[in-house]
C-alpha cells in the first residue's frame, strides 16, 4: 500500500491534511461500508462524538437536553419494597450546569453529582428519590422537568430516637489475645450530604481495652455510616486497615499515631460490634467470611471476620452491616415491613441501571462513552457469566471475588477502556452483574497500597513503585521511605509477625499496581453508577499513589516508560481526577506529559513510535537491538484519548494521532509467511529500530529471523487498537489521519460481529462503526 511514512522522510510530512491518498495493499478506498470519513469537533462531516467541541451539542444531539435519560429497577424479592433508590445517570456534554429543576418522573427527588465534563457541565448524578417497587418486577423511571428536592438532611425519627443508644465500634487482637478497640464516636467528617441521604465517616485508631499489650495503637477503623431520611436503617460500610502513612522525620512533639507505621501484623481476631440497635445482618455473609453474630458480656453484638490472620502494610479489608432503630411502639405492621425491607436490601439489593441507549447518547460511561449494542444474546451471556462468578471458588476472607490478585498476569485482564462487568451490565440490561462489579471493586480495599491522608506533592522525594517504599523483601528505592526504612532496620514489633508471610504470599497473594497494568477501572465504574464513598476515597488515594510512582524528577520514572505504561497510568490520572475534581491530578499528568513524554518521545524517528525497548531476547533478533510494539499504543490512545476529553489539552491528541503512523511504520503487505502462506496485510509484533546503534529498516531481519504477528498477521494483542482507531477517526480535525484510522482499524477488525461486540476492546467503538 501507499504508506503514510516512508522511512527517512522527514517526521511530520505526514501529518499535513490530505498529504497523502490512501491505497491500500488491496483495493478499497479504506473507509469501507461502516460509514465514511468521520470528522471529529473541527469537521465538516456528521460525528456521533459530541465533546470535546466547539460547544455543546456538536454531536448526533444538537440540543443536548433533547437526549431521554432513563434507567431500570429490577425487584427480585417476593414482597414490594419502597425504599431510598440511588440511581446513576449519565448526563450529555453540554446539557446541564444544575439539576434544580430535574426530577425523576413526578417523584421528590435529591440530587449527589459525582463527575462533571470539562465545561462544567454535569456528566454523571446520583438522582434520589423513595419509591415503592412492586414484587418481581422491572421498573422504568425517566428523568423529567421538575424542582428537585433541596435542604438539609433530617435524620428518620426512629434513627434520631435510638441514636443516643446506638453504638458502633470494632476489637482487634493482638499475637497475644490483648483486645484493642475503636468506636465511631466524637465528630465524624460529612463526606456526602443531600435531603434523602447522608454518608458520615470516622477514622479512629485501636486502642488497648485494658492490658497495655504492644504500648500503642494497633491497626485502625474507618466507618462509612449511611443514613436515609425516609429508612430507619444505617448502613455502616467498616473497613479494618493497616493504613498508616507514616514519616521518615516525625516532628517533635508531634503524636500522630498516622506517622507511625506498624507493618505487616498479627491479627488473631477481629470482630465488628454494636450495641443498641434493634437488628443487626451483615451484607454478603458467607462469601465475606464473616461469622454468626454472638452476644458479648458488655453488651455489644459482635459478627468475627477473621481470625489467626494478619494485615500487610498498607491493606485493608471492607465489610458492610446494616443497623435497625426500630420505634416499639409503632404498629406491628409497620415494624414487620421495615424487617422484611432490611433483609431483602441485603440478600437482594436493588441496583439501578441506566439503559444502554442513555448510555451510548450521554457518552458517560468510563472515559470514552460506550459500550455500543450488545449481541441479541446479551442478557443471556450477562446471566451466564454472573452464574460462573457466583459458583466460582474465589470468596472467603482473603479470596479474590474474580479480580487478578497479580496485576501483572498475561492478557492484561485488569485493562480495558471500560470494565467488562459494566460493560455487560449496561448491553444486556443485567443487574446482576452489577453485583459482580461490587465486589471486584471492594476487593480494591485487600490490595497493599494504603496509606491513610496520602498527598503526593509534585517535587517530593517519594517513589512508590512497590506500593510501600520499603517492605521485608522488596527494592529500597525511594528517598522518603515514609518511616519504613527504620522500622525494618531495628523492627521494635518482631514478636507480633508470628502469622505474617513474605514473598508471593505476602498481603494474602495480593499485589501492588506496576505501572505497565496500572487499572483503576473497576473502582471508577463502580463509583459511577453507585456514588459509593469508600470507592471516592480509594480513586483519590490511587491519583496520589500514582504521582508517587510516575515521577517528573529524581526517580527512574522520570524517564519515559513503556508505552502501554504512560498509556494505562494516564488514565488512571484522568479517572482519580474525574472522581474527586482534584486539579493538582490533572496538573501533574500534564506536567509529565510535557516535562517527560513528550521531551523523550520518538516524534523525531521514522516510526514516530512513543518509545522503544532494548535487547529482548523474545524477539530472536541478535542483541543491541532497539524496538517497539505497535499495539502497546492501543493502551496510549485509550488513556490519551480519555485524558484529552476531559484536560483538553491539545497536545494529548496529537500523541494520539502519531500513534497512527507507527501502526502504519509497522505494517506489511503481501508477505510470504511460512506458516500462514501469503499475507495480503499484517501487522508486526516487534518492529526493529536500531541494531548495532545505527537505524534500520523494519525489514532488517526479515530474511534470517522469522517475523513475528502475535496471535495471527492482525489478531491478538493487535485487537487493542481497533476500538481507539475508530475512535480516532471521529475526534481527530486531520482528514488523513480520519482516513488512516479507519483503514487500519477495519483490516484489524472488518465486522463487529455479535462475538465481538461482547469484546472488551471493541465497547467504545463509535456506534456508526458497530453496525
Amino acid at each position: 500500500m501507499a504508506k503514510l511514512y516512508r522511512y527517512g522522510a522527514k517526521s511530520k510530512r505526514w501529518l499535513a491534511p490530505l498529504a497523502l491518498t490512501l491505497a491500500g495493499c488491496s483495493s478499497g478506498s479504506g473507509s469501507g461500508s461502516a460509514g465514511g470519513q468521520g470528522s471529529g469537533p473541527n469537521g465538516n462531516s456528521p460525528s456521533n462524538f459530541s465533546d470535546p467541541g466547539p460547544g455543546a451539542g456538536a454531536g448526533v444531539h444538537p440540543n443536548p437536553v433533547s437526549v431521554v435519560l432513563d434507567f431500570t429497577l429490577r425487584n427480585e424479592s417476593s414482597i414490594a419494597r419502597t425504599e431510598t433508590i440511588c440511581a446513576s445517570v449519565p448526563f450529555p456534554y453540554g446539557g446541564y450546569s444544575q439539576l434544580g429543576s430535574l426530577q425523576i418522573g413526578s417523584r421528590p427527588t435529591a440530587w449527589n453529582v459525582l463527575q462533571r465534563w470539562a465545561d462544567g457541565t454535569v456528566r454523571v448524578a446520583q438522582a434520589q428519590f423513595t419509591a415503592t417497587v412492586p414484587a418481581a418486577s422491572l421498573s422504568s423511571y425517566v428523568v423529567a422537568a421538575g424542582a428537585a428536592t433541596a435542604g438539609a438532611f433530617v435524620r428518620h425519627p426512629w434513627v434520631a430516637a435510638g441514636s443516643a443508644a446506638l453504638q458502633i465500634g470494632a476489637e482487634v487482637r493482638d499475637t497475644f489475645g490483648v483486645a484493642y478497640r475503636a468506636y465511631a464516636d466524637g465528630t465524624p467528617e460529612t463526606v456526602q450530604e443531600t435531603a434523602f441521604v447522608r454518608v458520615q465517616r470516622f477514622h479512629r485508631y485501636h486502642m488497648p481495652v485494658s492490658a497495655q499489650g504492644i504500648g500503642r495503637d494497633y491497626l485502625t477503623s474507618t466507618f462509612y455510616l449511611t443514613e436515609y431520611s425516609s429508612m430507619p436503617y444505617v448502613l455502616v460500610d467498616w473497613v479494618v486497615g493497616n493504613d498508616y502513612q507514616g514519616v521518615d522525620a516525625v516532628p517533635a512533639q508531634n503524636t500522630n499515631p498516622n506517622l507511625r507505621p506498624l507493618g505487616m501484623i498479627d491479627v488473631t481476631d477481629a470482630r465488628f460490634l454494636t450495641r443498641g440497635a434493634t437488628g443487626l445482618w451483615p451484607y454478603n455473609q458467607l462469601p465475606s467470611g464473616i461469622g454468626n453474630i454472638q452476644a458479648q458480656s458488655d453488651g455489644f453484638a459482635a459478627f468475627s471476620v477473621l481470625q489467626n490472620s494478619y494485615l500487610e502494610d498498607a491493606q485493608t479489608h471492607r465489610y458492610r452491616f446494616l443497623a435497625y432503630c426500630e420505634d416499639a411502639t409503632a404498629p406491628q405492621v409497620t415494624r414487620d415491613g421495615w424487617r422484611a425491607t432490611a433483609i431483602e436490601m441485603l440478600e437482594r439489593p436493588l441496583r439501578p441501571l441506566a439503559t444502554q441507549r442513555t448510555w451510548q447518547e450521554t457518552s458517560g460511561a468510563g472515559l470514552l462513552g460506550g459500550p455500543i449494542a450488545g449481541p441479541a444474546d446479551a442478557n443471556a451471556r450477562a446471566e451466564g457469566e454472573y452464574q460462573y462468578w457466583l459458583n466460582n471458588n474465589w470468596f472467603g476472607a482473603w479470596g479474590s471475588r474474580g479480580d487478578a490478585k497479580v496485576t501483572g498476569t498475561t492478557g492484561t485482564p485488569r485493562n480495558h477502556p471500560l470494565s467488562p462487568e459494566l460493560a455487560h451490565a449496561i448491553q444486556g440490561g443485567h443487574h446482576r452483574s452489577l453485583h459482580m462489579l461490587e465486589q471486584m471493586a471492594w476487593a480494591q480495599a485487600m490490595r497493599p497500597y494504603h496509606l491513610w491522608a496520602l498527598t503526593v506533592s509534585d517535587e517530593q522525594n517519594l517513589l512508590l513503585w512497590d506500593g510501600v517504599p520499603k517492605y521485608p523483601g522488596s527494592r529500597d528505592l525511594s528517598i522518603e521511605s515514609l518511616g519504613r526504612r527504620a522500622l525494618w532496620a531495628a523492627d521494635p514489633y518482631a514478636a507480633y509477625r508470628t502469622l505474617t508471610q513474605t514473598g508471593g504470599a505476602r498481603a494474602h497473594g495480593w499485589e501492588h499496581f506496576d505501572n505497565e497494568h496500572w487499572s483503576e477501572d473497576l473502582l471508577f465504574d463502580y463509583w459511577t453508577v453507585t456514588g459509593d464513598a469508600w470507592a471516592r476515597e480509594e480513586l483519590r488515594q490511587l491519583g496520589q499513589s500514582l504521582k508517587g510512582l510516575m515521577r517528573v524528577r529524581t526517580f527512574a520514572t522520570a524517564y519515559i516508560q513503556s508505552v502501554r505504561a504512560e498509556g494505562w497510568t494516564m488514565q488512571g490520572f484522568a479517572q482519580s481526577y474525574l472522581a474527586t475534581g482534584d486539579t493538582a491530578l490533572r496538573d501533574y499528568a500534564m506536567r509529565r506529559v510535557r516535562e517527560v513524554v513528550d521531551m523523550q518521545r520518538g516524534k523525531t524517528t521514522p516510526s514516530m513510535a512513543l518509545s522503544f525497548q532494548t535487547n529482548y531476547p523474545g524477539t530472536g533478533w541478535p542483541m543491541n537491538h532497539q524496538f517497539y510494539m505497535p499495539w502497546q499504543h492501543g493502551a496510549l490512545i485509550y488513556g490519551y484519548l480519555g485524558a484529552y476529553r476531559h484536560f483538553r489539552d491539545p497536545l494529548l491528541l496529537q500523541i494520539c494521532e502519531e500513534s497512527v503512523a507507527c501502526v502504519d511504520y509497522a505494517w506489511v503487505c503481501n508477505f510470504q509467511d511460512p506458516h500462514y502462506g501469503l499475507v495480503a496485510d499484517g501487522l508486526r509484533y516487534y518492529v526493529i529500530t536500531q541494531y548495532a546503534e545505527q537505524p534500520v529498516a523494519p525489514t532488517y531481519f526479515d530474511g534470517t529471523v522469522p517475523l513475528h504477528w502475535g496471535d495471527a498477521p492482525l489478531g491478538g494483542a493487535h485487537t487493542f487498537l481497533t476500538g481507539g482507531m475508530f475512535l480516532l477517526a471521529d475526534w481527530s480535525a486531520n482528514a488523513n489521519i480520519r482516513a488512516h484510522s479507519i483503514y487500519y482499524a477495519q483490516r484489524l477488525q472488518p465486522a463487529i460481529t455479535e462475538n465481538l461486540r461482547w469484546n472488551k476492546w471493541n465497547y467504545c467503538v463509535p456506534a456508526r462503526f458497530s453496525q
